[in-house]
């Protein structure tokens, strides 16, 4: 039985939209299975809080043979960053118009390489993500030259046009396996996205996943960390 969301409560100075699009974040978390949601998880070891954390437990099956190492303590873990203004993502740049275009361009060559190497390179597929459209690939680490390359280019054009400073110390410091940052619609295009995360925008009283976030493999340390930092704060919210 999938346990329900922790209530999300409202920050001094936080406005009403942001709140909202953390309540729907933690509703559409709930709803994909994820058992543990809480808002504004942090993370002491990192010096960071996300809007909103949420993970799935991984149930192991009985064994007759004493396990000798613990190997997997979570299915998934997920994290969401909510944002409702533009000028939270994009910097005040005069090139922005045209690193956006170019960042356009650079977008749909990377998911027309991506297509052509899913079918040539099938054993690159993991097969372990918790929704099954996250057929995810192992593409970063197959030496792929022109790939690389493309990817370098993506980084340094959003590096340009992208606030993305939190974002990607998020996903370097790997303490969750996805990452979705949640907006109001048209705050942002598809391709300004930050790399490697997902994006959920608000449609009427719901949220629509625009984009797969990359998924992202983290040790069973970080994993312990995870739950334990979502429960401590479930374990406070509840307490009132």
């Amino acid at each position: 039985m999938i346990e329900q969301a922790s209530p999300v409560r409202k920050r001094i100075g936080e406005t009403p939209r942001h709140l909202g699009l953390k309540a729907l974040a933690a509703e559409w978390a709930a709803g994909q299975g994820l058992i543990f949601v809480a808002p504004e998880v942090s993370f002491p070891h990192r010096r960071f809080r996300v809007d909103v954390a949420a993970c799935a437990p991984t149930r192991k099956v009985p064994s007759r043979k004493p396990v000798s190492h613990l190997s997997s303590v979570l299915k998934a873990a997920v994290v969401f960053e909510c944002k409702q203004v533009r000028g939270d993502l994009i910097r005040d740049n005069k090139r922005r118009a045209l690193l956006s275009e170019r960042l356009k361009t650079l977008e749909a060559r990377r998911h027309r390489l991506e297509t052509l190497l899913h079918v040539h390179l099938p054993h690159l597929a993991n097969g372990e993500a918790l929704f099954p459209e996250f057929d995810s690939y192992r593409l970063r680490d197959h030496n792929h030259v022109g790939y690389q390359k493309l990817l370098r280019e993506i980084r340094i054009a959003k590096r340009g046009i992208l606030d993305g400073t939190k974002f990607d110390r998020l996903l370097s410091y790997k303490v969750a396996n996805l990452h979705y940052l949640v907006a109001e619609e048209r705050l942002i295009e598809t391709h300004e996205v930050p790399t490697g995360w997902g994006l959920l925008l608000r449609r009427g009283d719901g949220l629509e996943l625009i984009r797969t976030p990359l998924w992202q493999t983290i040790g069973v340390e970080e994993q312990l960390v995870f739950l334990q930092r979502i429960t401590a704060k479930k374990s406070v919210i509840e307490s009132y």
